[in-house]
């Protein structure tokens, strides 16, 4: 405990500039994040947003103001300065793999089937389908674009890749993920990650109804009679420890036991899949 750091006493300066004119035009997110560990450790706006001039996204938020370089984009790399080990996992897992969709069947198949109602757009003049945008991208990510004009200057980040918060995102820094894909942002909530729901989001329907297999198991039917007995906000969140009423999606692939940590690799605990012919664990 005593190698961990103390928080510093005070928000940075431009920490303070962000948040005097977000409580203005943005309030729900200075809500959000002032309800996070990462306020209570003293990390703010611009902790997380800043960027070096020579980075992709970068450009100059408010000139007149803060007169420093920030990305809308929080990267894993990003989130890697604090958090290191997890994000290592992270980019060792399936998971950070989801972008590669863009290349695949089921990618075209989506666009091909939508009949291709383009968002036309710079990066995809040949259009690009709602399908594949609501139905592929959303949940596996994709490239975000960047707009430039003809003489190279930021733009901003293409509408046809963005907003986008895809596991496999391929961000412009080059890293993999989106971290606010399970700690949605800004509240990072590590209570909202171990509920079913999180997962659920991408994990529902004919293609990969992991969700509603879940529900109506046995122990989806424990987990719904049992929320309140779960203690879902406990720091540590040990099975058998700190809950016993019933497993979720984080409990077995992820979480902590008495025997093994957290680990952000979340397939790093399967030992075998229905998807190939053979499965090789």
């Amino acid at each position: 405990i005593a190698s961990v750091k103390a928080p510093p006493p005070d928000f940075s300066e431009e920490t303070k500039e962000c948040i005097a004119c977000h409580k203005k035009t943005s309030l729900s997110i200075v809500q959000q994040w002032g309800d996070s560990k990462h306020y209570r450790a003293k990390v703010g706006c611009y902790e997380c947003h800043q960027a070096d001039p020579e980075d992709p996204d970068a450009f100059i938020h408010d000139g007149k103001k803060v007169k420093k370089h920030i990305s809308v984009i929080v990267s894993p790399k990003d989130c890697s300065n604090c958090h290191q080990k997890e994000v290592d996992q992270y980019q060792a897992s399936h998971h950070s793999q989801g972008g590669r969709i863009i290349g695949s069947l089921d990618n075209l198949l989506a666009d091909v089937a939508e009949g291709n109602r383009a968002m036309v757009t710079h990066a995809f003049p040949q259009g690009v389908s709602a399908a594949v945008v609501n139905g592929c991208w959303q949940c596996h990510g994709s490239k975000v674009m960047i707009k430039k004009d003809k003489d190279g200057k930021y733009l901003g980040l293409d509408e046809a890749t963005w907003p986008n918060t895809g596991i496999g995102r391929i961000n412009p820094d080059e890293s993999r993920g989106s971290c606010s894909a399970c700690h949605s942002r800004h509240k990072f909530s590590v209570e909202q990650a171990r509920h079913p729901e999180n997962c659920g989001k991408c994990h529902m329907g004919p293609d990969h109804p992991q969700e509603e297999i879940y529900y109506e198991s046995k122990h989806g039917i424990a987990f719904h009679a049992n929320k309140d007995k779960m203690n879902m906000d406990s720091p540590k969140w040990i099975a058998g420890e700190d809950y016993n009423a019933a497993p979720t999606c984080a409990t077995c692939h992820m979480s902590a036991t008495k025997d093994m940590p957290v680990n952000h690799d979340v397939g790093m605990r399967i030992s075998w899949n229905n998807r190939p012919a053979i499965s090789i664990r």
